[in-house]
């Protein structure tokens, strides 16, 4: 049984920043793989998530993407077996 992934405005607007974007087609691509992986099992160890917590967002994780520094940064959603996606960014971490 796989989750849900629930998306945040924020989360959207960079997903559509990149779509727009040709040249980066390959982020994307990674990035929608990593969602894929994320729906599948986001708890798995192997995808190298790391956890920490904000201010905004108490819990947080960010699952590198594996591709050019870019993460999901997620946290566990509303609803069993739910994720929100919070956003796609780069970071150097």
């Amino acid at each position: 049984m796989s989750y849900v992934l629930l998306y945040r405005t924020e989360a959207e607007e960079a997903l559509d920043r990149l779509e727009a974007d040709p040249a980066m087609s390959k982020a994307l691509d990674a990035i929608d793989d990593c969602l894929d992986r994320l729906e599948d099992e986001p708890f798995d160890r192997r995808l190298g998530t790391l956890a920490f917590q904000t201010e905004e967002f108490s819990n947080v994780s960010a699952t590198p993407v594996r591709y050019d520094e870019w993460y999901v940064i997620w946290r566990r959603g509303p609803r069993p077996r739910t994720i929100e996606i919070i956003t796609v960014a780069q970071l150097d971490v």
